[in-house]
């Protein structure tokens, strides 16, 4: 079978019936999801009134634990099941749990009690991750819950993964086939749907709940990755190096007879949580600022109305999240000019006014962005927003450039903290907007905010 050449054409039919031959996996994925917390649930009650401590304090310790393991472990189960793997979390959260009955009820417990209802906890807790989990198998081994799932890529190790799980159904995921820059594949043990551009519409045409990214040639990995980020789908990285223990971090790596799979993480400012974080953060600081730098405001609009013929603000169209126009605001800070959409703004520019030089050294001129923070058009912290014309320049000469789009533009960014602002590399600005993007927690807006803060006084500095 592995030395046969596969091609199949894309047809709905073959949709449909795959869609047919796992419609139960549907009914079954959400009972899956509920085992280990109903488990563990289980375990918590079933100490207590094993050990009496049905009262404030053991309650206090169960719902403390429990909390703390829904939380970690909130995803779906991994393919890979082991109870082992989860000890650390399981010990970690009983400790956790038993400070936090201390601080409800401080010594209403005897020591040699409170080893008791921890020791027999962890006890109850791994025997029912132990009977969920085989259950879990179980289900899976029957056909009862299986994800669809797409393999990126035919190579040799893909096709012998692809084997590997239909050949081990309890890791619960069931290949329909690869994609690949070929449409025959040498030794490929599945058929082909389509090459890598068609990756969204094999995703949706079978209902695929899972893509695995392996080898192939010409794979561009960086744009098949984003592109699952896109999708309804979860996505596996067939690890480089992973055969030898190269591994970044192994709670986000399963391993499937000998091949590693490491789970890609949705980027933070991709996630529904994050963004709601990051725009009340938003809303707050930019109305404090606004407030706090009104007396600017003020000063800024008479110099420039009294230096200048022109309006007071300069608003030009910019690019911001998904790629959707904007109106940005500014301080006017050059002479009234018709070419600002296409000509690359450079140092000592003839056309700045010297008031414009002091908001522009000053960062005042920046100051109206703060409305479009309002608005929603721009974040405090972002990749900054580009000209419509160089956007289509850049999308055309910098890999990956549409990228920095997925989250909104800011007045600031890590690009421009790490000295990227003006006449610089494009090429490392969106390598740095779409490290940001990936990476994004409050605790790096503030360390941005810091240091353009520091810039800024720098820059006022004689």
């Amino acid at each position: 079978m592995l030395n046969q050449e596969v091609s199949r054409p894309l047809d709905a039919g073959a949709g449909l019936d795959l869609q047919a031959a796992v419609l139960p996996t549907e009914a079954g994925r959400p009972v899956v999801r509920a085992v280990i917390p109903i488990a563990d649930a289980a375990a918590l009650l079933l100490a207590l009134i094993l050990t009496a401590n049905a009262h404030r304090v053991g309650l206090g310790f169960a719902l403390i634990t429990l909390s703390g393991l829904a939380a970690t472990g909130k995803q779906a189960p991994r393919i890979e099941l082991r109870v082992s793997r989860d000890l650390p979390a399981i010990v970690a959260w009983l400790a956790i749990g038993l400070a936090g009955a201390f601080l409800v009820a401080p010594a209403t417990m005897a020591p040699h009690a409170l080893l008791t209802l921890v020791l027999v906890t962890a006890a109850s807790i791994v025997t029912g991750r132990l009977v969920a989990y085989a259950a879990i198998r179980a289900l899976r081994s029957h056909h009862l819950v299986m994800d669809r799932t797409l393999i990126v890529g035919a190579g040799p190790l893909s096709s012998q993964l692809a084997a590997t799980l239909n050949d081990h159904p309890e890791f619960g995921l069931r290949p329909v086939g690869f994609l690949d820059a070929r449409r025959v594949v040498s030794g490929a043990s599945m058929a082909v749907l389509g090459d890598y551009g068609s990756l969204e519409s094999v995703v949706r045409q079978f209902n695929v709940q899972r893509v695995i990214i392996g080898f192939g040639g010409n794979l561009d990995l960086v744009r098949v990755v984003r592109s699952c980020q896109d999708l309804p789908v979860r996505t596996h990285l067939i690890a480089r190096g992973g055969d030898l223990g190269i591994l970044a971090d192994a709670h986000q790596v399963d391993d499937v007879m000998g091949i590693s799979l490491v789970a890609v993480v949705r980027p933070a400012l991709c996630r529904r949580s994050s963004i709601l974080v990051k725009r009340a953060l938003d809303m707050s600081a930019a109305f404090a600022l606004l407030m706090l730098t009104a007396p600017l405001f003020l000063g800024a609009a008479a110099a420039i109305r009294l230096s200048s013929p022109g309006p007071v603000f300069f608003r030009q169209r910019r690019i911001g999240l998904h790629g959707r126009p904007f109106n940005l605001l500014k301080f006017r800070s050059m002479r009234e000019n018709t070419d600002s959409d296409t000509t690359w703004s450079v140092a000592h520019d003839h056309r700045v006014t010297p008031i414009g030089k002091l908001l522009r050294k000053t960062s005042i001129d920046e100051l109206p962005q703060l409305y479009n923070v309002l608005r929603g058009d721009m974040s405090l912290i972002g990749p900054r927003p580009e000209r419509p014309h160089f956007v289509e320049q850049f999308s055309l000469e910098v890999p990956h450039y549409h990228d920095r789009h997925r989250a909104r533009v800011g007045i600031t960014g890590w690009a421009q903290v790490n000295k990227l602002r003006g006449d610089t590399s494009i090429h490392e600005r969106v390598r740095m907007d779409n490290y940001y993007v990936e990476r994004w927690s409050p605790w790096l807006d503030l360390v941005i905010a810091l240091r353009t803060a520091g810039e800024i006084l720098r820059g006022i500095a004689p």
